[in-house]
């Protein structure tokens, strides 16, 4: 038999039941073998059931013990207001006497007496008192259970609007004073509907501020009437006393903006602003990182200082770009470049770092370090990054490969790799701050100098503090908000980069990756199509050749390898030499530029595609130019050959009478050619003589016949005709 005991709270089947019975067991008498009983839904009080009854409901499944917990167990009397702390004590000073009297105060009988008593003592009335005794027993027999709820007077959430019968709320206007009659205008429906609509189209949506929305909200809806005035139409409001105030419209305002304060920012600064801005930041983004190398997250940022140039000194030459790459699990930076590559160049730049050698990269910028301070040159198994410069199709070495995924974040998210993001400002607040040429988040006031006429650091000191900077985060920077696990705690793990990475190796394992130099130097290059012809390897509009190629061949006709189109990974930066990747990634090979033309290696590979747009486009506006000349041209030829043809019709010769006499023809027409293209004759004079001497032939009766004389002297006309032309 299941054993009952004050306080628990009984559920009678059904269990499902929307209307289910619960009762709370508030007073129990094993000798009598009765329970008092309070049913929690119901405003009835206490009332007696039998102990057996109850247990042997629970044994049979009809009832069951469960778990109730009232709104007023879950304050805390010390959190209470003084007054309302005040109340209750109060209120159990007057009843603690008569509640205590367990069994007599449940049983009616006695209950009346015991009220009547206690009104008599008190200010209350008999509903107050029963109300305040059933409070109590329904909350556990708590003395906080005799809390006044003034938090449900009013109807809490709901909106009190007025109506036509209504008298005047709120406080009296001051105009009242001289004028009584001027009370004012209560909101009903309709004024609360219109300051709702302002609300949302002038201020959430045309971004009006509350005020100029309020004005607008006059002006839209609330007018008397209008008036013409010097041709024109103007607006006449409500008198004062029948339209809204602004306090009026600024209260409701709130109102709209606390009931749905998530919509309303949404539709006042947009989402993408508030994901960035206004967003919950809950959760750990550390913790998606179960070990170190798993993700690396990279990105860059411009940053807020000028340069000085290397060969002017001091000259400014712009600000750099600086590229972190950052271990989640361990913050520990495991890449960095600090240049002025902004596009895809500048990220493989910074991958390359992370993994080479940080004694060497530091050496190019002349800084000496220990290999111990900076050991780390591996690549991750994943790289998180945004839809920049890594969103590159042409990028296949980097996946296919050496086998490093990248993520992409979603646009507008910077929050998704918020570790990365919030290092740039460490590398203002820790280095960039007060050196000179810094570009200050504060707008220039007239008169303030220009952060460029500051500038004295070049690119190499630059880089040596930020450098710095990385080694001392690294190695010495105690991170406070790291969140350390247990594991962490027990082994005495300081929430250092280095020691985090350290450890996570040790205990966790890691997914780092090492690779040659030269091999991630050629996989970090983006890759393109290029075709074998026997000019070269003809690679975007230049050819290419190398020992190999030239010694088995592979320009010469008929080789296996014409026409064949092979990979080729190339430097944005340098123009006369790519590389040719084998197929399947094995191998590669270096290719020169054939005919070296020095002003085109002067430009970048952008440069020389631009140069190549610009001049297909200026052909193709050339295009119609040239085919009307070219029709012009086919035309004249066309009319030469039909007149030609129209010629020898004429003739009626047969194809013997042609052939024969074509040596004697050809020397007449040589003749005659010369006669006029010779340099010592005028223009009339040769035609004379051409003319004479054609006649002459004719009447010394040459081997000539008179057909072909005939036919000789139309091609003559004919051609000079031409010629004229």
């Amino acid at each position: 038999m299941q054993i009952v005991s004050i306080n628990q709270v009984v559920q009678w089947a059904p269990f499902e039941a929307t209307d289910s019975v619960f009762e709370r067991i508030l007073y129990l008498e094993q000798k009598t073998d009765r329970l008092q009983v309070i049913d929690l839904n119901k405003d009835d009080f206490p009332f007696e059931r039998s102990i057996v009854e109850v247990t042997t409901a629970l044994s049979n499944g009809e009832a069951r013990i469960v778990k109730y917990i009232s709104e007023v167990e879950k304050k805390s009397f010390d959190l209470l207001p003084v007054e309302r702390q005040r109340e209750i004590e109060e209120t159990w000073n007057y009843l603690k006497e008569y509640l205590e009297n367990e069994p007599y105060i449940f049983i009616s009988e006695y209950r009346g007496p015991m009220v009547t008593e206690c009104i008599a003592k008190s200010s209350y009335s008999m509903p107050k008192l029963h109300r305040l005794l059933k409070r109590y027993w329904k909350s556990g027999k708590l003395k906080i259970g005799l809390l006044n709820r003034y938090d449900n007077c009013g109807g809490p959430g709901s909106d009190k609007l007025a109506t036509e019968t209504t008298k005047k709320r709120g406080r009296k206007r001051k105009i009242t004073k001289l004028e009584p009659e001027k009370i004012g205008v209560n909101t009903d429906a309709t004024i609360h509907k219109h300051m709702l609509i302002a609300y949302r189209q002038f201020h959430l949506r045309e971004k009006l501020s509350l005020r100029k929305a309020f004005k607008k909200m006059l002006r839209t809806y609330f007018i008397s009437h209008y008036e013409e005035e010097n041709g024109q139409t103007k607006p006449i409001l409500l008198l004062e006393e029948k339209r809204p105030l602004f306090k009026t419209f600024y209260y409701h305002a709130n109102k709209f903006k606390n009931a749905n304060f998530i919509g309303s920012s949404l539709t006042l600064i947009g989402e993408r602003r508030f994901n960035l801005d206004k967003r919950a930041k809950t959760g750990n983004q550390t913790k998606q990182a179960l070990i170190p190398g798993s993700i690396f997250h990279i990105d860059s940022t411009i940053a807020d200082i000028y340069l000085a140039s290397s060969y002017r000194a001091y000259l400014p030459i712009g600000r750099p770009v600086i590229y972190s790459v950052i271990d989640l699990f361990s913050h520990y930076i495991a890449g960095i470049y600090i240049g002025f590559e902004r596009s895809y160049i500048g990220a493989a730049m910074a991958i390359y770092n992370t993994g080479s050698s940080k004694v060497e990269l530091c050496q190019r910028s002349g800084m000496s370090i220990r290999p111990e301070e900076w050991s780390f040159a591996c690549l991750p198994r994943q790289f998180t990054a945004d839809r920049g410069e890594l969103l590159n199709t042409k990028i296949t070495g980097l996946r296919n490969i050496l086998g490093v995924d990248i993520e992409y974040m979603a646009p507008y998210r910077a929050d998704w790799k918020a570790l990365v993001e919030s290092f740039f400002n460490v590398y203002n607040v820790q280095a960039i701050s007060r050196l000179p040429g810094e570009v200050s988040i504060e707008m220039r006031r007239r008169g303030d100098p220009d952060p460029r006429t500051k500038a004295v650091l070049t690119l190499k000191e630059f880089s040596q503090i930020m450098y710095d900077l990385a080694i001392w985060h690294n190695n010495y920077h105690y991170m406070d908000g790291y969140s350390l696990d247990d594991d962490m705690i027990a082994d005495g793990v300081k929430p250092i980069p280095r020691e985090l990475l350290e450890w996570g190796m040790k205990r966790k394992g890691h997914c780092f990756r090492s690779f040659d130099e030269e091999t991630l130097k050629i996989n970090l290059l983006p890759t393109e199509k290029g075709r074998i012809t026997n000019l070269g390897i003809k690679f975007k509009g230049l050819h290419f050749t190398c020992e190999q190629a030239i010694r088995e061949g592979w320009f010469v006709d008929g080789n296996p390898r014409m026409g064949k189109k092979v990979n080729i990974a190339y430097d944005p930066r340098v123009r006369d030499k790519v590389v040719l990747k084998g197929d399947n990634g094995d191998g590669y090979l270096e290719l020169r530029m054939i005919n070296l033309d020095p002003n085109a290696l002067e430009k970048s590979w952008d440069e020389y595609e631009h140069i190549r747009e610009v001049i297909g486009l200026e052909r193709e506006l050339y295009r119609p130019i040239e085919e009307q000349a070219e029709a012009e041209k086919d035309y004249r030829r066309d009319n030469f050959v039909e007149m030609a043809k129209a010629l020898k019709l004429e003739s009626g010769l047969s194809s013997a009478k042609l052939i024969d006499g074509i040596a004697e023809r050809t020397a007449l027409e040589k003749e005659s050619m010369r006669q006029v293209e010779n340099f010592m004759v005028d223009d009339n004079h040769k035609l004379q003589e051409v003319q004479s001497k054609g006649s002459e032939g004719t009447e010394e009766g040459n081997s000539i016949s008179p057909e072909n004389q005939s036919l000789g002297n139309s091609r003559i006309q004919a051609l000079l005709a031409a010629q004229s032309q």
